[in-house]
């Protein structure tokens, strides 16, 4: 075998092994751990004494608003009253999570509105 019939017999066997299969999208409570939540909130959203608890949030949130806030909570507490007086109540603001997709938002919502 010449070198050039050895160097595209190569390539074809790292094909499979670039491409695979895709990787499955993360869940939330997956992204809910990766993203640090777990120390201000809690491993289980029962909250610290760096952020409130976030169990029982369906009586406040639907998913697409908690999604939203996600992206940008500063802003979103700026035009909620109940947000600003309870981000008062932590040292902390609540960090903005701008590298995340809507999607990834989304399930974190869902991980969340899940919490008893």
């Amino acid at each position: 075998m010449d070198t050039q019939s050895l160097s595209l017999a190569s390539l074809f066997l790292l094909v499979p092994a670039c491409g695979g299969e895709p990787a499955a999208p993360r869940t939330g409570a997956q992204l809910y751990v990766e993203q640090n939540c777990v120390q201000c909130h809690g491993r289980n959203g029962e909250g610290t004494q760096l952020g409130p608890s976030l169990t029982d949030k369906r009586a406040h949130w639907n998913r697409e608003q908690l999604a939203a806030f996600l992206a940008d909570p500063q802003a979103y507490a700026a035009r909620d009253p109940r947000l600003s007086e309870q981000s008062q109540k932590y040292l902390m603001p609540m960090v903005k999570f701008l590298t995340l997709s809507k999607e990834e938002r989304l399930a974190i919502a869902d991980y969340v509105l899940a919490l008893p």
